[in-house]
């Protein structure tokens, strides 16, 4: 290794694995950053950092992150700055992105990373590189924020177009890296709990199915037979309509899989891809079922109120949901749904109308997954107030969840949601950290 050279190091974990891996292919497979040296740390520390400052000139190390880990991050962030020298500080540039810092960016930045890449960043990050590799001005990259060396003041660059999903690569051949294979990306309704509209805007786009199927046939020589998908909804995939499903595009996809040789299992409808209630029909779950190896079908439903689900702009009614668990039901999956607790819009009338919801399906094979609300960067409700869950909701949850109808770790999320809300609170009352504060 040159002592010229120039390295990237990713904080590369279990809980980035997915927002990474499309970009790490994205950079393994541009000609212009061949001369990048990329490192993966799946233990980023001090001792990690300072190895890599011996082999390197300069290096830049990268994060994504979601607000839940923003307390873990800042700690993190103090320990490496305290325990490095200013001149080895000055030879790192931080950069981070993933939900918080477009959410965010401020507090991102002012926990000391130089730059916070807002919504996705294939085409800005490689950018960002190449602009490191040729000494050019990285700060000028469109779709990244930053402090202004002088003022500490926010600045924003415009974000780059979306990108044409087909044109970018989602498994890593390289590396061996394949999350769940994201076949959209994007939401064209906009809850106001939710952060995907401000990572994406409200653009929705679609991985071809041959495209999808190329990935697979790399993957099964290989024994990944195991096929998953990412996206905002499954059953949304293909559609040109927000509330349409394109069934033949779908059954296509399906039936074109378990046609290879060598597939194993397909999960479709289920975790990381939900489906919205609305899009469930009888006729259409018959047709799937064959190709499917889940018979459990995640439903993003939220609340048992219609107030509420009107409130938070879901699109859908309470009815929509009872109608897609029983539509579920009879044909022989079960439904696994969405609700939160805490929503700021719910009363504790609208609260019992959910638990209601829930008690009425006691008998029935059906789960719900249980959520804390958390106000989240980005979103419409990102200035609420964090509240606790009542005692009272509480302890119908502890009972349900007794009886095995509630899955899911609300009351962790809850802890969260605290430690997260005050973390924030205390970053902006503080100065940015800065490389000369600490030595």
């Amino acid at each position: 290794m040159k002592n010229s050279s120039k390295a990237l190091i990713f904080d590369f974990s279990k809980k980035n694995f997915y927002s990474l891996t499309p970009l790490i292919s994205t950079i393994d497979n541009d000609e212009n950053l061949s001369d990048l040296d990329v490192i993966l740390a799946e233990e980023l520390d001090v001792n990690v950092i300072k190895k890599e400052l011996k082999k390197h000139d300069e290096i830049i190390i990268g994060t994504s992150f979601r607000t839940a880990q923003l307390p873990e991050i800042y700690e993190r962030m103090k320990i490496i700055y305290s325990n490095l020298k200013t001149t080895d500080l000055e030879k790192i540039t931080f950069i981070a992105g993933g939900s918080h810092p477009s959410g965010d960016p401020l507090s991102t930045l002012k926990i000391g990373f130089d730059a916070a890449f807002i919504g996705e960043a294939e085409s800005s990050l490689s950018s960002f590189l190449d602009a490191f590799l040729q000494q050019g001005a990285i700060f000028s990259t469109p779709g990244i924020a930053y402090l202004d060396d002088k003022t500490d003041e926010l600045k924003i660059n415009p974000r780059p177009p979306a990108i044409v999903l087909d044109e970018y690569p989602f498994i890593s051949a390289k590396r061996g890296l394949y999350p769940p294979l994201e076949i959209s990306r994007g939401c064209a309704f906009g809850c106001t709990f939710c952060q995907v509209p401000n990572l994406f805007h409200r653009q929705v786009r679609h991985r071809s199915p041959d495209v999808i199927i190329d990935a697979i046939k790399w993957m099964l020589p290989r024994r990944l037979n195991d096929i998953r998908f990412i996206t905002p909804n499954s059953f949304g995939y293909m559609s040109s309509k927000s509330k349409y499903v394109n069934e033949e595009a779908i059954l296509y996809l399906l039936a074109s899989i378990r046609s290879m040789d060598g597939i194993r299992d397909v999960f479709f409808g289920t975790f990381p891809g939900e489906v919205r209630p609305e899009t469930v029909s009888e006729d259409f779950m018959n047709n799937i079922k064959p190709y499917l190896s889940n018979r459990r079908i995640s439903v993003g439903l939220q609340s048992g109120s219609d107030k509420v689900l009107k409130e938070i702009r879901r699109g859908h009614s309470v009815k929509d949901g009872l109608e897609a668990i029983n539509i579920l039901l009879s044909t022989g999956f079960t439904p696994v749904v969405d609700i939160i607790i805490g929503i700021p819009a719910a009363s504790e009338e609208d609260e019992h109308l959910t638990m209601e919801l829930m008690n009425n399906f006691i008998e029935e094979d059906v789960v719900f997954r249980a959520h804390a609300f958390m106000p989240l960067p980005g979103t419409a409700l990102e200035k609420t107030e964090y509240s606790p869950v009542s005692s009272k909701i509480k302890k119908t949850l502890g009972r349900l969840s007794s009886q095995g109808k509630i899955e899911g770790s609300w009351s962790q999320q809850e802890i969260y949601a605290q430690n997260t809300w005050n973390t924030i609170k205390r970053i902006y009352d503080l100065p940015p950290i800065q490389r000369e504060d600490i030595h």
